[in-house]
């Protein structure tokens, strides 16, 4: 009767040590597992060299790698752009001529004196205001380039005339942590 004790005692035991020892197998396969996880995690959370952005009117933060940004941020960035350039009145166009100027990368504002001058001159000249209402984009995301299709609407006084169709490219740069515009120019519309 002991020896059955006995024997019961010793199965029991090593039923014990077995389920023990499986479970000390699977709790270490699980630490291997969590601490992989957490290194890869944290690797790439060290690594991370992703710039994040709110562009003007845009209500979503962008997050990008590299130097210019996916699509969307550059096409967003150059409608802000635009926006500044065209969609002015007699009573704007300094201010936002002067912050698109802000934006301008180095070089590039002496460029666009003349050209923000003589359309300042224009709207001034005949009490008059401009919008443009886009029709089409491209962007080319790995050159920063973006060109708007649309027409630009001017209105003088009490006239208004057909809406002309107009080209833009606009190439956005980032330098110096910072994003700006290199070129601003009006592109011949093919009829």
């Amino acid at each position: 009767m002991e020896f059955k004790l006995t024997a019961a005692r010793n199965r029991n035991l090593s039923v014990a040590i077995v389920i023990l020892l499986i479970i000390s197998i699977l709790s270490l396969a699980l630490c291997h597992r969590l601490y992989s996880d957490n290194r890869a995690l944290t690797e790439s959370l060290v690594n991370n060299k992703q710039t994040i952005v709110l562009p003007m009117g845009a209500n979503k933060e962008f997050a990008f790698n590299g130097e210019r940004g996916d699509a969307r941020y550059i096409r967003l960035m150059a409608l802000s752009l635009l926006n500044l350039r065209l969609n002015v009145s007699n009573e704007t166009a300094a201010e936002s001529h002067a912050l698109l100027q802000a934006y301008a990368c180095d070089g590039q504002k002496e460029k666009m004196e003349p050209a923000l001058n003589a359309e300042r001159r224009l709207l001034k000249a005949n009490d008059g205001s401009s919008a443009f209402y886009p029709a089409d984009f491209k962007v080319w995301a790995d050159k920063g380039i973006v060109e708007v299709v649309g027409k630009l609407q001017f209105i003088y006084g009490l006239q208004k005339p057909e809406p002309v169709d107009k080209r833009y490219q606009v190439r956005i740069d980032t330098r110096n942590d910072g994003m700006c515009f290199n070129a601003f120019v009006e592109v011949p519309v093919e009829k």
